[in-house]
């Protein structure tokens, strides 16, 4: 799985026992992380990287919902 991806399940804490649920709010919780660094930036080159990256890791979790559940549950 992507470096990035374990870092932030590592970091993201979550109340709600279903996985599917947890899994939602993972999601939620990498759009809004993003979503502070891009508002942080300055230069529209720095927000279309922080973009892009955003995009591509969603999709990464998407691709890979069973094993991002899995690592969730744990």
């Amino acid at each position: 799985m992507n470096p990035q991806i374990v870092e932030m399940i590592q970091t993201f804490e979550s109340n709600t026992k279903n996985k599917k649920e947890k899994y939602k709010e993972f999601l939620a919780y990498i759009y809004m992380s993003f979503g502070k660094k891009i508002f942080l930036c300055k230069k529209d080159k720095t927000i279309d990287k922080y973009k892009k990256i955003r995009d591509d890791i969603i999709k990464l979790i998407i691709v890979n919902e069973k094993q991002v559940i899995r690592e969730l549950s744990k």
